[in-house]
This record gives C-alpha cells, structure tokens and sequence, in this order.
C-alpha cells in the first residue's frame, strides 16, 4: 500500500491553541504546585530538565547515581518521556513560528537536514516509517531526540497524530531503557564497593560504558557523513513548504 503524504505541520489555529495551550496550562500548573507542595523536588527538577536538553539527553537517569540527587533512575526515565511528549507537540503545533526567530531557524534547518540524511543512510527507516521513528528517538545518541524524530516522521509523511504517538512512545522506551541499564549498573558498582574491589576497576567500568555510547555516536555521525557525501540534496519538502507558506503569510 502506497503511504499517503501528508505535513504534519498543517493544523488549525483551533487546534493549535487547544494544544498549545493545555501544554502550557499543564506545565504552570505543575510547577505551581509543585513549589507549593514540593518545593525542594521542584527546583531540583528545574536544573535536571534543562541539563538534559543541553548536556545528557537519554543519559538524564545517570544522575540519579549522585547522592544529591533526589530522584529515582525510573522516576528520571518518566521525566524523559514527558519532555519529549511536550516538546514533539510544541515542534508540530509551532514550527512556522519558530522558524520566524533566526537562530532558532538555523538550526531548526540543521536539524531537518539530518532527518533527510538519516533517511538516505538508513533506508529501511522509509520501509518501517513508525518503528524506525520509535527506534530513532529512543536511541541514546547525540541528535536523535524528538526535534529530529518530529522532522524524520514529516519526511516520512506520518500523520501528526502518528507522529507525535512515535515520538512519545520513543520517548517512553528510551527513558524506561536507560532507567533499567542506570539501574543495574549502578547494582554493579554497589555491589563491588561492598566486595572492596579496587576502585580502579569501578573506574574502568564508568570508562567503558562512555566508549560504549561514543562508539555509538560517532558511527551514526559517519553514516551522516557518508549519505550527505553521496547525496548533497537531501529530501526537504516539508521544510519547502513551511518556507512557502512564510513568505505567504509573511
């Protein structure tokens, strides 16, 4: 069956505002409440969440090795997943108005471009467009968050409402999975304090898992490399057409 198109960007200003403003309502208010009932989790969280964009991404439940930090690896692995969910809907309901701010524009553009070349790089994503977008946002490297998953879904034509159920749910796997690999590694380390085994080897063990994930992310950054050497035009139709309709509605 031959998948029908669509740009998920295309909503109403109803709908629109009824999304838009319920992510907004519902982060107020959660944040109301919790400097009123939580106060100390509360601001915890507001240094933790941003953290996690900039610098750890999937990585956020490592902080829960910290003694300081008051929260569970699972609990971290669910904050994950609702950043995600806020952030596809916030792409999807208002791209056209972020393209209108500079910066934000040049990267929006950046971040397009790698959704065609990971489309190029890895091919069978167009043939399992929901799966390779769920796979893709919840693979624990540098740029496969959910600004590219939201990009990838539109160049694979999903419907909003698809895409933004792959991306949540990419979200959910990948906080969950690193929530569960933090976990247990964090029983590994436990359990070899207990056993006074030489901190070197507890050194060795942290050095690892870093290679581990930095092998990952520099062979997906060279599969990007080797699409856009092959192919310098990468397929930007949904980019082209929200760039008509600025200059339309400019």
């Amino acid at each position: 069956m031959k998948r029908v198109e669509h740009n998920p960007f295309d909503a109403g200003w109803k709908e629109r505002l009824l999304v838009l403003g319920t992510v907004f309502g519902g982060i107020v208010a959660s944040l109301v409440l919790g400097f009123l009932l939580a106060p100390e989790p509360t601001r915890e969280l507001l240094v933790l969440v941003p953290s996690s964009f900039f610098v750890l991404g999937k990585f956020l439940p490592l902080a829960s090795l910290s003694k300081e930090c008051g929260f569970g690896p699972y609990e971290l692995g669910l904050v994950i997943w609702v950043m995600d969910t806020c952030t596809v809907l916030f792409i999807v309901y208002s791209l056209e108005l972020l393209y209108r701010v500079g910066p934000v524009g040049r990267i929006l553009d950046r971040i397009n471009h790698n959704a065609g070349l990971v489309l190029h790089a890895y091919p069978r994503v167009r043939r399992l467009a929901i799966l390779g977008v769920i796979l893709f946002v919840l693979f624990p490297v540098a740029g496969t968050g959910a600004i590219g998953g939201a990009f990838l879904g539109a160049l694979l034509g999903l419907h909003r409402f698809v895409l933004i159920a792959a991306v949540s749910a990419g979200g959910f796997l990948g906080g969950m999975g690193m929530a569960y690999a933090t976990l247990h590694f964090q029983s590994a380390v436990r359990t070899l304090n207990e056993n006074k085994t030489n901190p070197l080897l507890i050194g060795l063990m942290i050095g690892f898992l870093v290679l581990a994930f930095w092998k990952l992310n520099l062979a997906y950054k060279r599969a990007l490399a080797r699409a856009q050497a092959s192919n310098p035009l990468m397929d930007t139709r949904i980019l082209d057409r929200i760039r008509k309709n600025r200059r339309n509605t400019g």
